[in-house]
């Protein structure tokens, strides 16, 4: 089986890209040719070494001859239309672009969770509004449904849209996309294997690990941790655009003495602070198209506190594997970390099942399996 991935970047940008490029990786190993076209000015040579061949020109195809075409992220609509109506294709929906307007998937005024299909709630809510680019005279740019309305029709002839969650099945049905070309396949990145069950820790020490953009709920996170009683110390490890807005919040709050934030870490040195940690938050104000943050924690033995927001429901289970709270709840959320740092025994209990749900269930073979699977059916 010949594959042609389809992405905009071609480099080790983000979660999406790490995704493609260890599927290509372990699908090359097992023996089926891999392909990247792309539309980087500045491709990386180690991101393009997996592939068997890679360009950002079309002549790519012809040349490549793919038995199947796996298009990730592609803004122009009207080339998945052509290049679905050329090829058997798949289409792996990675976040919330192809439906919503704002790409967030949450109201942008009173920050809830957008549970409607692309419509006239998009236009009730100012989600028509956004910012223009850097390079616009104005500073206010306008988006119209008609435009989501379009993307998802020139999909009408991909034949598989794979996705990581219930929540982002949903998503795509309510938009008029048939049930039965959505699949669900939690995508699992290979290095998730190297990734063991600590020794349970004995401190009162809270941990988010994670982009601090407003969509991630740092904010959240620290209005939620003013509830928990006692001693505790929280660390924020990432950076992002909202990290001095959440700074300043925490001396608001009168907890910056108990918060510290680091900054960005790299991945090989998480361990240490996994390892300190009594439990894991995932706050997210946006619904998580899947939350892999979160399974990273787990594999690490250590339960997850969260929100049921987008995909996190479908691996956070409460009193299992960690505790759940309502979306955007709070006062919710920080009983639940308190619960959890009063009661270590407990603690232990939901780390040790939360390890052994992702040996179950998350795992990089398991993904392949799934994956090499769907394409056989769709090629």
């Amino acid at each position: 089986m010949r594959v042609l991935h389809i992405h905009e970047r071609a480099g080790f940008y983000g979660g999406v890209e790490q995704i493609l490029h260890d599927m290509a990786a372990a699908l090359t190993a097992r023996g089926w040719p891999q392909a990247l076209f792309h539309a980087d000015s500045a491709p990386r040579p180690d991101y393009l070494s997996v592939f068997a061949d890679s360009s950002s020109s079309e002549s790519l195809i012809a040349r490549f001859r793919p038995d199947v075409l796996l298009i990730h992220k592609l803004e122009d609509a009207s080339r998945v239309a052509a290049l679905s109506q050329q090829r058997p294709t798949a289409c792996m929906i990675h976040d919330h672009d192809l439906v919503c307007l704002r790409r967030h998937k949450y109201f942008p005024i009173d920050t809830q969770i957008c549970d409607l299909p692309a419509g006239v709630a998009c236009y009730r809510h100012l989600c028509f509004i956004q910012r223009a680019a850097a390079s616009s005279v104005f500073p206010l740019a306008l988006r119209s449904v008609g435009e989501r309305k379009r993307a998802i029709r020139a999909h009408a002839d991909v034949r598989l849209f794979i996705v990581g969650s219930r929540w982002m099945q949903r998503e795509l049905v309510m938009n008029g996309i048939p049930e039965a070309r959505v699949h669900v396949l939690p995508p699992v990145p290979n290095s998730l294997a190297d990734f063991r069950p600590q020794t349970p820790s004995d401190r009162r020490e809270v941990l988010f690990a994670g982009q601090v953009i407003r969509g991630k709920g740092v904010d959240l996170l620290l209005r939620a941790l003013t509830q928990v009683q006692g001693d505790w110390h929280a660390t924020v490890v990432g950076t992002g655009n909202h990290l001095e807005a959440c700074k300043a919040l925490a001396v608001e709050l009168d907890i910056a003495h108990r918060v510290t934030f680091t900054g960005w870490i790299p991945h090989a040195e998480l361990d240490a602070y996994y390892a300190r940690a009594a439990v894991s938050v995932v706050p997210s104000r946006w619904p998580e198209p899947f939350g892999m943050v979160g399974i990273e924690a787990m594999a690490r033995g250590r339960p997850v506190v969260g929100f049921a927001a987008g995909g996190i429901p479908d691996w956070l289970e409460h009193n299992v594997t960690g505790l759940i709270a309502p979306e955007a709840d709070t006062q919710a959320l920080g009983a639940n970390i308190d619960r959890l740092l009063r009661d270590p025994v407990l603690a232990q209990q939901l780390g040790a099942r939360a390890a052994q749900r992702v040996q179950e269930r998350y795992q990089p073979g398991m993904f392949l399996d799934g994956m090499t699977q769907l394409l056989e059916r769709i090629a």
